[in-house]
């Protein structure tokens, strides 16, 4: 069975040349994504597909286009860097032990969620002010994938059980923790939650859920309630990311490709060889 935090861990992927020409403007409809364990982006029709910047992996655009946060190992650990739109001058914003996964902005742009050592953490674009908002109460708990919109973070969680990730929101201080989902999942049952993001207007939560046996990808409202499942494919679905405007939904199908579908389930299609895709605002 498959279980949320391996999402980092994918196939490499056979590289494919460079278009070379520069990003499209931001009114066409853009999405960064990962392959061969480097960054590119590519238009929502499939085509266009550029190599934006080596070795990393997990983009996430800032909320006006104009940076792009991802994780990287090129400075030995699992780290999270940003860079301008364009993929230059990327920058190194955490330095620990590690490993550092999963940024999320603030809506406002001013602020990265991350997932730190399996706790939530939050800092400054500029990489200060770090501050740990969900910590691990027990030495086994892992806290996984946050999303942010307004002050509310949602982020995945196994604090009830071992082998049971579930979504659970909090405010960004820390306080008001809420469990979103009630799968029931355990060791042999499966039913892990994860890999969130709230739609543009934060009315709405994508995730990936495997309580039907495959991965697949889910929405609800914010408050966990109406829970729908979005693809029913064969294979595990990942990474799901809604579009700028949350018409439709971007993810990662295993063993290595980026689909779109409309967030009612239809218009089923695969966009291009890699993972982790996100949109570009």
């Amino acid at each position: 069975m498959w279980r949320l935090p391996l999402v980092a861990v994918v196939a490499t992927l056979a590289s494919v040349s460079s278009s070379g020409s520069a990003l499209p403007s931001p009114e066409q409809p853009l999405l960064a994504f990962t392959r061969g364990g480097d960054l590119w982006t590519v238009r929502d029709d499939g085509t266009g597909a550029r190599l934006l910047l080596r070795r990393g992996y997990a983009p996430v655009w800032s909320p006006d286009g104009s940076r792009i946060a991802f994780v990287s190992q090129r400075s030995g650990n699992e780290e999270i860097w940003v860079a301008h739109a364009d993929g230059s001058r990327p920058q190194r914003l955490t330095r620990s032990p590690g490993p550092d996964l999963s940024p999320a902005w603030s809506a406002d742009g001013r602020q990265l969620a991350w997932s730190r050592d399996r706790e939530i953490w939050t800092m400054r674009a500029d990489g200060g002010g770090k501050r740990r908002v969900v910590g691990k109460a027990q030495a086994w708990h892992e806290h996984h994938s946050p999303t942010w919109h307004g002050r509310t973070i949602v982020y995945s969680s196994n604090r009830v059980s071992n082998f049971n990730a579930e979504l659970f929101r909090v405010g960004v201080a820390g306080t008001g923790t809420k469990r979103l989902t009630f799968t029931k999942g355990s060791d042999a049952v499966l039913g892990d939650d994860g890999m969130p993001d709230f739609s543009p207007d934060g009315q709405r939560i994508v995730f990936s859920s495997n309580r039907d046996r495959n991965g697949e990808v889910y929405v609800m409202n914010a408050d966990g309630s109406k829970q729908r499942r979005v693809t029913r494919k064969e294979g595990d679905d990942f990474s799901p990311r809604f579009s700028p405007d949350g018409r439709r939904i971007a993810f990662t199908a295993l063993p290595g490709s980026v689909y779109l579908v409309n967030a009612d389930g239809t218009g089923l299609r695969r966009l291009t060889a890699g993972t982790d895709p996100d949109w570009r605002p």
